[in-house]
């Protein structure tokens, strides 16, 4: 029983204590690796980093925008003349 005791009160300990100095510490290598990399960038408030505009591309169009070269002419079927009536419960 004083051996659960023991166990219980050093794991507490740990998740009180040296977990969250343990998580910082990894976290501030992981940053500061992910910046050296360039896939990180921080930015000061008083300084903001200026970055071209995503959503203007230098072709004259947005991203977002849609180009259609060419659409064909869509005119009314007259020879249909409509489909099989089919029972709902007949499908399967």
């Amino acid at each position: 029983m004083l051996k659960f005791i023991i166990i219980t009160f050093l794991v507490i300990l740990f998740l009180r204590l040296v977990a969250p100095v343990l998580f910082r510490f990894l976290l501030r290598m992981f940053l500061k690796k992910s910046m050296r990399n360039g896939t990180f960038f921080y930015t000061n408030m008083n300084q903001q980093r200026q970055q071209p505009n995503a959503d203007y591309s230098g072709n004259g169009r947005a991203t977002g925008d849609v180009k259609i070269d060419y659409m064909p002419n869509q005119g009314k079927r007259d020879d249909f003349k409509g489909g099989q009536y089919v029972d709902y419960e007949e499908v399967k």
